[in-house]
């Protein structure tokens, strides 16, 4: 990986140039009369010393550290807000590029992880930019001013000055490998940390029914010892080098100081000019604390930010949106010879080939874990294809845009995924203009899914929170809220995974209902298990062990398919027992 990633992210923000401009003048600007009162203090007491002094010299004096202090509170502010928008436009690009990463890389990499890259990493680079980098910025201008200032009262003096900064850079110079070592290692920690708990808490029932917080207690609790161990070790160099550092610029500014009283001494320079002098060393030496304070900042920065440069760098699903999308020709839909694996060693699909026409209804059939939901994912485009092809109408839909082919699928799942928030949200989810859509129509989709009168039984209606995950609502309630939000984007291809599975009997009756109204007018394709929703489907799939064995009605398959036949009895006697 390349040290300089913390600079390549930085090159994804949109800069305001002008504004940038414009406030790097007023830095310049506050910079030179913040470098122009030592002068005009020599004046005044040059003046005094010659007893000549006139109110003109103090009113100079006054007036310009006054606007010096306007202008540098202006400055400061301008620089802060670019750091800012900086963050802002990072945060932005970021959070983009992640929404459209392949499920794939969800697939590998804990969803807390990748939250604490996307706050803490950006928070750290936040207090970089928005930060250290304009008081960097100030006081890089600040000592460039002071050296040449310097230089015009007392060359020599300057010349004494420059030849200690080879000793601030023996002190300087190590920090920056230990911070950047150990600043990696606490990002890493603390992105698994958070994946911890966000994996804990996101399942805090199975936690708390089997007993189990003092092992997770546990478990998280070493994570907490190894970032307190990193924290303490951050701790202890800067312990080391903050006094080191200080007192090594104050040893040089004890020593120039001194120097240039000798010379005050033996009448060389004036007392105005040794003022003037002492100034200047005090802006020119000082500043360097923040600019010591930046480089080790900057390390600690590219640290905490490599993993997230690496999220950046993997590429995204290519959505090929356009601006105005067109819908796409309803036709059949194909699975010609595909194969999948989600890694080498264990394929999942093998040579599936079968075609749905539109309007009719598949059932996909088989014993757990024969690929039925792989195939569902495949069709979505959640993974790609490195072997075989899906079609639709003819096309393969790898080459159709993204967003428009997902835009024709409705897929409610076995357990339908709700979001926290209220039942209208997510009713209307996925649409991109919700104040577009009318409430009349809302209601009718909600009583098509049987889902209104639950909804309106509720003392807020529509409005109703269902908190985190759907966790008010019991698994027929989401599945109807689904079957609605299907209803809502009015798809051509439905894809139901299962979706009366797990139910009561009175559920899935109300959950029937509600997907054979889905169903009518539209291409479906149903996992099932259930022998009510297996006899009526046009064609049936039978799956195993990813692959192909049976196509036909359910009579065909039931002559000449020995393992249809016993998985028809199995789901028979299931059936006899819900219902007993």
């Amino acid at each position: 990986m390349n040290k300089h990633h913390l600079l390549k992210l930085l090159r994804l923000v949109d800069w305001p140039k002008k504004l940038i401009v414009f406030t790097m003048l007023l830095a310049i600007v506050t910079a030179v009369l913040g470098l122009s009162i030592p002068i005009l203090t020599k004046n005044v007491i040059d003046a005094f010393s010659t007893e000549t002094l006139e109110m003109t010299a103090v009113f100079w004096l006054a007036a310009v550290f006054l606007l010096n202090a306007i202008l540098g509170g202006i400055s400061y502010y301008m620089l802060r807000y670019i750091g800012e928008y900086t963050i802002c436009c990072l945060r932005d690009k970021m959070w983009d590029h992640v929404l459209r990463l392949p499920v794939r890389y969800f697939d590998q990499h804990e969803t807390g992880q990748t939250v604490s890259r996307l706050t803490g990493d950006v928070s750290t680079m936040n207090s970089f930019v928005s930060q250290e980098v304009p008081d960097f910025l100030t006081q890089i201008l600040v000592v460039i001013g002071a050296v040449v200032m310097l230089f015009v009262q007392d060359w020599q003096l300057t010349l004494a000055m420059l030849a200690s900064v080879p000793v601030l850079m023996l002190v300087i110079l190590p920090v920056g490998k230990f911070t950047y070592a150990i600043s990696q290692k606490t990002q890493t920690e603390m992105a698994r940390f958070i994946g911890m708990l966000s994996r804990s808490l996101s399942e805090i029932r199975l936690v708390k029914s089997h007993s189990a917080e003092n092992k997770e207690y546990k478990r998280v609790m070493g994570s907490v010892q190894d970032l307190f161990k990193l924290n303490l070790k951050a701790a202890k160099i800067q312990a080391i080098v903050s006094p080191v550092v200080m007192a090594t610029i104050m040893l040089i500014l004890l020593v120039l100081v001194g120097y240039g009283g000798l010379r005050l001494a033996n009448g060389t320079i004036t007392p105005g000019t040794f003022v003037a002098v002492v100034f200047y060393l005090v802006q020119a030496i000082f500043p360097i604390t923040a600019i010591v304070t930046f480089f080790t900042q900057y390390k600690a920065t590219a640290g905490a930010t490599e993993r997230l440069y690496e999220i950046y760098a993997m590429p995204q699903e290519e959505m090929n949106v356009n601006d105005t999308p067109s819908p796409l020709k309803e036709g059949k839909l194909a699975v010609q010879h595909l194969s999948f694996a989600y890694n080498e060693k264990q394929p999942v699909l093998k040579d599936v080939s079968f075609t749905v026409k539109p309007n009719r209804m598949m059932a996909i059939v088989g014993p757990s874990g024969s690929g039925k939901t792989t195939l569902f994912q495949l069709i979505e485009r959640m993974y790609e294809t490195p072997v075989g092809a899906i079609t639709y109408n003819g096309l393969p839909i790898m080459e159709l845009p993204l967003a428009n082919w997902r835009k024709v699928i409705g897929y409610v799942m076995q357990d339908s995924a709700v979001m926290n928030g209220t039942i209208r949200d997510n009713i209307l989810y996925g649409i991109e203009d919700e104040e577009e859509v009318e409430e009349s129509q809302m209601i009718a989709y909600a009583k098509l899914a049987n889902a209104h009168d639950f909804i309106v039984s509720f003392p807020d209606g529509y409005d109703t929170e269902v908190g985190e995950r759907g966790v008010k609502l019991s698994g027929g309630q989401k599945q109807r809220i689904a079957i609605a939000r299907a209803f809502m984007i009015n798809p051509q291809i439905l894809l139901l995974d299962e979706a009366t599975a797990n139910l009561d009997s009175e559920s899935e009756r109300m959950v029937q209902e509600a997907m054979y109204k889905l169903m009518e007018g539209r291409t479906t394709i149903v996992i099932a298990h259930r022998l009510s929703t297996i006899r009526d489907a046009d064609q049936i799939v039978f799956l195993d062990k990813g692959e192909v064995t049976g196509i036909g009605k359910h009579h065909e398959l039931m002559q000449t398919h020995a393992k249809y036949r016993d998985f028809v009895r199995e789901q028979s006697l299931k059936d006899q027992q819900d219902v007993s």
